[in-house]
């Protein structure tokens, strides 16, 4: 299953590393960053979690827009948008 744009897809600060322990391809790699320099968590990097807001252990450290960066924030932001209509419909009933 392939992940939906996060926000740190546009972040100057995202790194990544080869996971040795690796199963699969999807696996292959660790996000990683100055916020979070063992591992980005899922809530942010595949969960949507607007990282531009305050998340326990960042140390204050958040997104910064990597230069040419705009197209992909603007897809995480119309991706949110979608998820949070969806769930809005699917508590209404």
């Amino acid at each position: 299953m392939r992940r939906g744009p996060s926000i740190c897809d546009a972040c100057a600060r995202l790194r990544q590393r080869a996971d040795p322990e690796a199963l699969t391809s999807a696996g292959a790699w660790i996000p990683y960053c100055d916020a979070f320099p063992e591992r980005v968590p899922g809530e942010i990097y595949v969960g949507g979690f607007d990282h531009r807001q305050p998340y326990e252990g960042d140390d204050g450290v958040r997104f910064e827009m990597r230069q040419g960066g705009e197209r992909v924030l603007n897809a995480y932001e119309a991706f949110r948008a979608l998820r949070r209509r969806r769930a809005e419909r699917a508590s209404d009933g």
